[in-house]
């Protein structure tokens, strides 16, 4: 135990020191605290965005939800990866050249100057908090999960150590130094998670592998080999519902605003390349054989579930920390450790980024946006710093309300919540006739029908879902987008110039190399 607490206090503290190294060589300014600078390159970027994306729910909840429902979950990552590349090959280099040319902070300012209206800056901002707050504390109870798994003692305290750290990180980092520390905290990670798969098979899996493993699972558990699963769950409609969800991965606040800290318009050439190969084909591989093989042969279902009821935790929860029991029963307890601190990376980084982006949100957004116009830099940098507290702490009491799979919480929640600011986003930098009318219509139906979808259920059914509660929810959302655009007078020259001639002009410039 004593060596266990030592190892996580030195990890903790190395953050902190690089979070402290950072506040003392950056610019104290806006620009410099919210989006770097705008000086992230390709390597960094990469490192900045996939490690924001991947989580305690990478390692945690990805893998629990395979372990009980099968393959076919997987078809969200596989989705996830065709947005975040078409996100930095359509939309993103607009929306940098935007930022650059403004000197936009926020990709919801970018909306609130495109439709000139503070009402549907207010809305996007509120919309946009609302479910990003809940799953940032997912993060430090997804690490609290896998304290509690390794070392016995309540999860609340792997939850606070992750919070506390987090709170110091984006206080005295800020974007700049979120995106150079998830180099350091991406390592560690992908050396964990990848660590760990390679010794737990060559251990219990002597003679075979992954196949060995998967000669288990056919004799024991054959359903969990093929869709629909061992449930039924993953029919065809819910296989591509479950795709579809992973394309709106584009619309992750957290994601978009990466792309305004490029440094230049050359990384959005290179940078979808290297999302498809290294992102999908190498790393997302490796918890899938977790949930889908290793887990499950290693550990049967009905064992899992003793466990759960002598836990008196809901079968899934149980099966979120599934991968963490596995290497304790396992692997020495240094390694152990060293697997919790993979976990508490993958937390700390997505968080952070979320966090800076939930910060800037409410100070750039709705402080300035709405209510200060007239702040100065250190002001809105100061409102940004001490937001995060709040965020946190909210955050963390949301979110342990939650006690289904962290998996689905992200895909049925988050995700739906994420999307429905995606017409205005979309359209808005594509399509010259949108409006403001129409995004403030578009996004209010959109919001309250998604809200009304997870609130009403009668007899344990969604009965507004279809599918999936982001099918009809943003499909409303188009529909009004696009019928109230139609409607209500275009916008003016003005805006028709600086949001689409001269982007096009700056592209065209940039790609001239000039």
């Amino acid at each position: 135990m004593g060596f266990t607490l030592a190892i996580l206090g030195g990890f903790g503290a190395v953050i902190i020191l690089m979070a402290a190294y950072g506040y003392r060589i950056s610019a104290k300014t806006a620009e410099d605290y919210m989006l770097g600078g705008r000086t992230i390159g390709v390597v960094v970027m990469f490192f900045f965005v996939l490690f924001a994306i991947s989580s305690a729910w990478t390692f945690y909840g990805f893998p629990g939800l395979l372990y009980t429902k099968g393959p076919g979950y997987v078809m969200f990552i596989w989705g996830s990866v065709a947005g975040f590349a078409g996100l930095y090959m359509f939309l993103g280099p607009r929306l940098w050249a935007l930022a650059k040319i403004n000197r936009f902070l926020s990709p919801v300012e970018v909306l609130g100057e495109r439709y000139q209206s503070k009402a549907l800056r207010l809305i996007l901002s509120a919309s946009i908090l609302a479910f990003i707050v809940p799953y940032i504390g997912i993060q430090p109870l997804g690490v609290g999960a896998g304290f509690e798994a390794l070392t016995g003692l309540p999860a609340i305290y792997g939850a606070i150590y992750t919070a506390v750290i987090l709170i110091i990180l984006v206080l005295l980092g800020g974007m700049r130094i979120v995106a150079w520390v998830n180099i350091f905290l991406g390592v560690v990670y992908m050396s964990a998670l990848l660590g760990s798969l390679v010794w737990v098979v060559s251990v219990l899996f002597p003679n075979g592998g992954l196949v060995q493993a998967a000669r288990i699972i056919a004799e024991t558990r054959p359903a969990m080999l093929s869709d629909p699963g061992p449930g039924g769950t993953y029919t065809p409609i819910v296989l591509g519902g479950t795709f579809v969800v992973g394309i709106l991965a584009f619309s992750w606040p957290h994601v978009a605003i990466g792309c305004m800290t490029a440094r230049d318009k050359s990384l959005f050439k290179w940078f979808p390349l290297l999302i498809f190969v290294f992102g999908g084909l190498f790393f997302y591989i490796l918890p899938f054989l977790w949930g889908s093989l290793v887990a499950p042969a290693a550990m049967p279902l009905a064992e899992l579930e003793a466990l759960a009821a002598s836990n008196g935790v809901p079968l899934q929860v149980e099966a979120d920390r599934v991968v963490q029991t596995v290497i304790k029963r396992t692997l020495p307890e240094w390694f152990g450790v060293f697997v919790l601190l993979g976990v508490i990376a993958a937390a700390v980084s997505t968080a952070a980024v979320q966090l800076m982006t939930s910060s800037v949100i409410v100070s750039r957004d709705v402080i300035q946006g709405i209510f200060k116009p007239g702040a100065s830099d250190r002001q809105i940098t100061s409102w940004a710093r001490w937001s995060v507290v709040i965020i946190v702490v909210l955050s963390l009491g949301v979110s342990a309300l939650n006690t289904g799979a962290m998996a689905l919480y992200l895909t049925d929640v988050s995700v739906p919540g994420f999307a429905q600011w995606a017409p205005a986003l979309v359209d808005g930098l594509l399509w010259k006739r949108g409006t403001k009318q129409g995004a403030i219509a578009g996004t209010i139906a959109g919001v309250v029908y998604l809200v009304l979808s997870l609130l009403i259920v009668v007899d344990g059914n969604r009965i507004l879902v279809v599918g999936h509660p982001v099918i009809p929810s943003l499909l409303l959302n188009t529909i009004v987008y696009i019928v109230v655009s139609k409607l209500s007078p275009k916008p003016s020259e003005e805006i028709e110039s600086q949001f689409f001639h001269e982007v096009d002009a700056y592209l065209k410039a940039e790609s001239s190399g000039r």
